[in-house]
């Protein structure tokens, strides 16, 4: 990955490669039969650069970080996982907290999150990074980043500046704590469509958002506003793409262990980013001619990665090394 990025001298422009833009916080995790809880670095966007880093990739993290002890902690991680901080934004903040118990390997979350680093951004501190961002080679967006106030509707300003760019990935990961009005949550779906290139939604979500609709129809509207991919994962079971001209592909989960799910899918978006990376397709002339066996091969990759993700506590992606 390190051998495509092109970095010019100091008064020249530095070519950034995947940026993952949204929320940083901690989760707090209770696995069935502990007393207290244990302090985990979290946060799906946070998560997929953290995993991005770790499998070798020029990874960004975008997004605000407090000046408190979690923050110092998340920032530690970042660090140690080699993923770049040129966007992040520091402030005086509290760091969103997200109460996970975990049963059966699933975790149920409450979240603290009022008056926090990430929740309160607005455009004017998002604004100095557009240029920057316009040079990426693609932008990674979703998450509780664009459900929540007023926060959800600075980062779809952003999103609407630059996506004309660069490839945009957009993962709904869907916590319906934070959607204070449904409509209008479905409405901001409905408007990213025409501005994203890659839509990943869990089949959960999908049900949340769209209830019985029949899934294929749906992701056709999708397609015919401009998405090149739509990813629906299906738990345990697997995953599968629609593309094209009702084109689509399926891969299987790989059969582990569970300890729990936390950070699955934000790895799974790392591996499959990266994969479409190394075959060369991270940009929006190949994302339309792209083949099946390509896509398999990212499922493949995607699915593995997060394969390792679910056989340890909190969200604690593999390095490169761990998948020979």
């Amino acid at each position: 990955y390190c051998k495509i990025a092109i970095c010019y001298s100091k008064n020249k422009l530095k070519l950034y490669m995947i940026i993952c833009a949204g929320e940083s916080l901690i989760d707090m995790v209770s696995f069935k039969g502990e007393p207290e809880y244990t302090p985990h670095v979290g946060g799906s966007n946070f998560n997929s650069s953290i995993a991005l880093g770790r499998l070798g990739a020029d990874s960004y993290y975008f997004g605000a970080l407090s000046n408190d002890s979690y923050g110092e902690l998340i920032e530690n991680t970042l660090r140690h996982s080699k993923v770049k901080e040129d966007f992040v934004i520091k402030t005086n903040r509290p760091t969103t907290l997200a109460y996970a118990d975990v049963v059966n390997g699933i975790a149920e979350y409450t979240f603290v999150d009022e008056h926090s680093a990430g929740r309160l951004l607005d455009q004017k501190s998002l604004n100095p990074f557009i240029n920057r961002v316009k040079k990426a080679k693609a932008l990674l967006v979703g998450g509780i980043s664009l459900q929540a106030e007023p926060c959800g509707s600075s980062w779809q300003w952003f999103i609407e500046q630059v996506s004309s760019y660069l490839p945009i990935y957009f993962d709904a990961n869907v916590r319906p704590d934070f959607i204070e009005n449904k409509q209008n949550y479905i409405a901001r779906f409905i408007e990213l469509t025409y501005k994203v290139d890659i839509i990943k939604i869990s089949d959960e979500d999908y049900r949340y958002l769209y209830g019985a609709e029949d899934f294929n129809e749906v992701s056709k509207n999708w397609l015919d506003n401009g998405v090149k991919l739509v990813i629906l994962t299906l738990g345990s079971e697997g995953s599968k793409v629609i593309y094209g001209n009702d084109s689509e592909v399926f891969a299987e989960s790989q059969k582990v262990d569970v300890v729990d799910t936390i950070a699955a899918g934000d790895t799974f978006n790392a591996g499959f980013l990266l994969s479409l990376d190394q075959q060369g397709l991270l940009n929006r002339g190949s994302l339309n001619a792209i083949k099946n066996n390509q896509l398999i091969k990212a499922l493949n990759f995607a699915n593995k990665v997060a394969s390792i993700t679910v056989t340890r506590k909190g969200a604690n992606p593999p390095w490169h090394e761990e998948l020979s």
